[in-house]
């Protein structure tokens, strides 16, 4: 186990958890350089440890998620435990969808796919610091409960209820929900989606809003894979619509006019 702390004199603590030595010490020199507080953990059981054991939680958690000892996955876990304001951006050389998405589920607030480009990860740490910060201070897009067809959102409490029962969101999830629901049918895209609740306006990987579009249609759809609500408009982005209800009031209409007592 190797645990090494860097100091600077600006604001901001980073725990990086990478057990590939070469690539740790670079990520901890240039954090460092940008003014980074960084301590580095190489395997997964002291990251854990660390995590469950410090009085003040870190601002951010970049996390590799093929770990000795425990893997990313879990740490996030640990992380959320405690803390659902810190950031978590995960390091993974995994590129399923299904890694993402489940990532995405404990609670990450994005991921990178190495190998990467150094400035597309410090891009990533300063928008979601950046990101964290504005929740924190209570300017997130976070506001009362909002109702939409048979969902109800609360994006304080972080939580949506449906038929099928109230289902736990992460406060990104929570804040890309608020953003259909105060949009109905109308086509957001994903620059739009980064824009408003990512807080950039670079055209950075899409794929982070793609992977959280297939999470949370595994929150509201009773099938995903077909999904009736929250729908993808090829070239343009996702709306949130339910052309179903639509049809099925215009058939209402139809036979109410056509009714003789």
């Amino acid at each position: 186990m190797t645990t090494n702390t860097t100091t600077n004199r600006r604001s901001g603590t980073v725990l990086l958890v990478e057990d590939e030595p070469n690539l740790a010490f670079t990520l901890e020199l240039n954090l460092k350089a940008e003014g980074f507080k960084v301590t580095v953990c190489m395997d997964g059981e002291a990251a854990e440890n660390l995590i469950r054991t410090s009085i003040e939680p870190f601002d951010l958690y970049l996390l590799d998620v093929n770990l000795p000892g425990r893997s990313g996955f879990e740490i996030a876990a640990a992380i959320r435990e405690k803390n659902q304001h810190a950031g978590i951006i995960f390091l993974t050389a995994r590129a399923s969808e299904s890694d993402s998405v489940h990532g995405l589920s404990l609670g990450a607030d994005d991921y990178i796919t190495k190998p990467f480009r150094l400035a597309e990860l410090l891009l990533k740490v300063k928008r979601t610091l950046a990101r964290c910060a504005m929740f924190d201070s209570g300017e997130s897009l976070a506001a009362g409960p909002l109702a939409w067809g048979p969902f109800q959102l609360d994006p304080e409490k972080l939580k949506i209820s449906s038929p099928s029962g109230v289902a736990d969101l992460t406060r990104l999830e929570a804040d890309m929900l608020r953003e259909f629901f105060v949009n109905p049918d109308k086509v957001l895209s994903r620059q739009h989606l980064l824009a408003k609740v990512w807080g950039v306006s670079q055209d950075v990987e899409t794929r982070t809003v793609d992977n959280f579009v297939v999470r949370l249609r595994r929150l509201i759809e009773s099938d995903p894979t077909n999904p009736r609500y929250l729908k993808s408009v090829r070239g343009r982005g996702y709306v949130l619509s339910d052309e179903d209800a639509a049809k099925d009031a215009a058939k209402d209409s139809g036979k109410d006019a056509g009714y003789a007592p």
